[in-house]
Protein backbone atom coordinates (compact mmCIF):
# COMPACT_ATOMS: atom_id res chain seq x y z
CA UNK A 1 0.00 0.00 0.00
CA UNK A 2 1.33 3.40 -1.00
CA UNK A 3 -0.19 6.73 0.01
CA UNK A 4 0.87 9.59 -2.24
CA UNK A 5 -0.91 12.89 -1.63
CA UNK A 6 -4.58 12.24 -2.29
CA UNK A 7 -4.08 8.90 -4.08
CA UNK A 8 -3.78 5.50 -2.44
CA UNK A 9 -2.37 2.51 -4.33
CA UNK A 10 -3.08 -1.02 -3.13
CA UNK A 11 -2.41 -4.57 -4.31
CA UNK A 12 -5.09 -7.17 -5.01
CA UNK A 13 -3.29 -9.96 -3.22
CA UNK A 14 -4.18 -8.84 0.31
CA UNK A 15 -4.84 -11.48 2.93
CA UNK A 16 -7.86 -11.10 5.22
CA UNK A 17 -5.63 -9.62 7.91
CA UNK A 18 -4.25 -7.08 5.41
CA UNK A 19 -7.80 -6.17 4.31
CA UNK A 20 -8.67 -5.48 7.96
CA UNK A 21 -5.54 -3.36 8.40
CA UNK A 22 -6.32 -1.50 5.16
CA UNK A 23 -9.84 -0.74 6.41
CA UNK A 24 -8.52 0.53 9.76
CA UNK A 25 -6.09 2.75 7.88
CA UNK A 26 -8.46 4.13 5.26
CA UNK A 27 -11.72 4.75 7.18
CA UNK A 28 -10.37 7.65 9.31
CA UNK A 29 -8.68 9.16 6.23
CA UNK A 30 -11.49 8.68 3.69
CA UNK A 31 -12.15 12.43 3.38
CA UNK A 32 -8.55 13.05 2.31
CA UNK A 33 -8.38 10.33 -0.35
CA UNK A 34 -9.48 11.21 -3.88
CA UNK A 35 -8.49 8.00 -5.69
CA UNK A 36 -7.79 4.39 -4.78
CA UNK A 37 -5.73 2.69 -7.48
CA UNK A 38 -5.09 -1.04 -7.71
CA UNK A 39 -1.72 -2.35 -8.89
CA UNK A 40 -1.93 -4.42 -12.07
CA UNK A 41 -0.94 -8.06 -12.10
CA UNK A 42 -2.05 -9.15 -8.67
CA UNK A 43 -4.38 -12.03 -7.91
CA UNK A 44 -7.52 -11.29 -5.94
CA UNK A 45 -7.32 -13.46 -2.81
CA UNK A 46 -10.63 -12.51 -1.21
CA UNK A 47 -13.96 -11.00 -2.13
CA UNK A 48 -13.65 -9.06 1.14
CA UNK A 49 -11.47 -6.53 -0.65
CA UNK A 50 -14.15 -5.96 -3.30
CA UNK A 51 -16.77 -5.62 -0.57
CA UNK A 52 -14.63 -3.07 1.28
CA UNK A 53 -13.97 -1.03 -1.87
CA UNK A 54 -17.70 -1.04 -2.62
CA UNK A 55 -18.46 0.10 0.93
CA UNK A 56 -15.93 2.92 0.65
CA UNK A 57 -17.47 4.03 -2.65
CA UNK A 58 -20.94 4.07 -1.09
CA UNK A 59 -19.66 6.00 1.94
CA UNK A 60 -18.06 8.60 -0.32
CA UNK A 61 -19.55 8.48 -3.85
CA UNK A 62 -17.08 11.02 -5.29
CA UNK A 63 -14.19 8.67 -4.42
CA UNK A 64 -12.63 7.35 -7.64
CA UNK A 65 -11.81 3.65 -7.74
CA UNK A 66 -11.09 2.87 -11.42
CA UNK A 67 -10.59 -0.85 -10.74
CA UNK A 68 -14.03 -1.16 -9.16
CA UNK A 69 -15.70 1.00 -11.78
CA UNK A 70 -14.17 -1.10 -14.58
CA UNK A 71 -16.07 -4.14 -13.31
CA UNK A 72 -13.65 -6.77 -14.56
CA UNK A 73 -10.17 -8.17 -14.02
CA UNK A 74 -8.19 -11.07 -15.38
CA UNK A 75 -6.46 -13.61 -13.18
CA UNK A 76 -4.03 -16.36 -14.16
CA UNK A 77 -5.73 -18.55 -11.54
CA UNK A 78 -9.44 -17.70 -12.01
CA UNK A 79 -9.64 -16.35 -15.55
CA UNK A 80 -11.80 -13.29 -16.13
CA UNK A 81 -13.77 -12.02 -13.14
CA UNK A 82 -16.77 -9.69 -13.53
CA UNK A 83 -18.80 -7.79 -10.96
CA UNK A 84 -21.54 -5.20 -10.89
CA UNK A 85 -21.62 -2.50 -8.23
CA UNK A 86 -24.77 -0.45 -7.77
CA UNK A 87 -24.78 3.09 -6.46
Amino acid sequence: MQFDGDALTIGLDMSMEEVREFEQFVRPRIEYIETIEVEEGGTLKSSALLALLTSLKRTRPELRIPFLERGTTTSNVYGTLHWICYD
